[in-house]
């Protein structure tokens, strides 16, 4: 039995894996003026996801920041019920439809999300240059390809914290008792066992030093002495770090990299700023 389940335990980590490593980006600004004019200006917004995606909660805290109403889906990681009919393949997470387009990939799901909103005059052009300016989208790659991947060693150091970033399947309603188990059970094993890999494939000797490091870089050189990266405002910068953490803080790594850092003061202030969820019009 085992043996007959091996093959998508690993295709699962992997995929699991690929959400956690995947590319991302996000944005924010001050919040709108009107939440209606938020959605006047880029049309109905559906989010599928998972909840511990890093990329997933970039996208969120955009939306929620700007004041721009969404729903949410939680794809079952193991199945892609909700997404293997319509999706044309595409079994990557995020998907975003606005308006009823289909829109993947997490950085292109921001910048039409940001082009839509600059479009509408919901973002002035000027808020909007200076939202995702050469520097912010420079800190931005850097938080997409070097955080995010530090982040899945991280989460993954043993079978129970494992199980832990996985224990978000049992608070997603539409999942019955069997894909909760399943994917709590099948998900956490695949994801802790393609720690390994993903800390050979990227040279990662301590997962949790080399975190810890990354985060105090991105605090003395990419904030500095100012409330944001962004300066009195957060910037595109600021949400893509702030969401690939927001992905993690139901773990102990989270508490340990927030104890570890000088990252909760930045973190609390963002947190306040985006008010995750705000605009959420409804969680599946």
């Amino acid at each position: 039995m085992l043996r007959r389940l091996r093959t998508p335990l690993l295709s699962a980590g992997g995929l699991a894996g690929a959400a956690l490593v995947d590319r991302a980006l996000t944005p924010k600004l001050s919040p709108l003026s009107s939440v209606s004019a938020a959605a006047g200006g880029i049309g109905s917004v559906a989010i599928f996801q998972y909840e511990i995606c890093p990329f997933c909660c970039k996208v969120k805290a955009m939306l929620d920041l700007h004041g721009v109403p969404y729903e949410t889906t939680d794809v079952n990681p193991l199945t892609k019920g909700e997404i293997k009919a319509w999706s044309g393949g595409y079994k990557k997470v995020p998907i975003a439809m606005l308006g009823g387009e289909q829109v993947n990939d997490s950085p292109v799901i921001v910048s039409s999300i940001l082009d839509r909103m600059g479009s509408a005059g919901v973002l002035p052009p000027k808020e909007l240059s200076r939202f995702r300016s050469a520097e912010a989208l420079e800190w931005a790659k850097w938080s997409d390809e070097k955080l995010a991947v530090l982040l899945f060693p991280n989460i993954t150091r043993s079978y129970g914290e494992a199980l832990q970033a996985f224990g978000y399947v049992n608070n997603v309603p539409h999942f019955s008792t069997l894909d909760r188990l399943a994917n709590q059970l099948i998900g956490s094993f695949a994801m802790w066992m393609a720690q390994g890999k993903i800390k050979k494939k990227y040279g990662i000797e301590d997962e949790r030093a080399a975190v810890v490091g990354a985060i105090n870089h991105w605090l003395d050189d990419g904030v500095g002495k100012r409330e944001y990266a962004g300066g009195s405002e957060p910037n595109l910068a600021d949400v893509a770090v702030f969401g690939a953490l927001k992905a993690i803080d139901r773990t102990d790594a989270f508490r340990e990299i927030m104890a570890e850092t000088r990252v909760a003061p930045w973190y609390e202030r963002m947190l306040a700023r985006v008010q995750p969820g705000r605009a959420c019009t409804s969680r599946q």
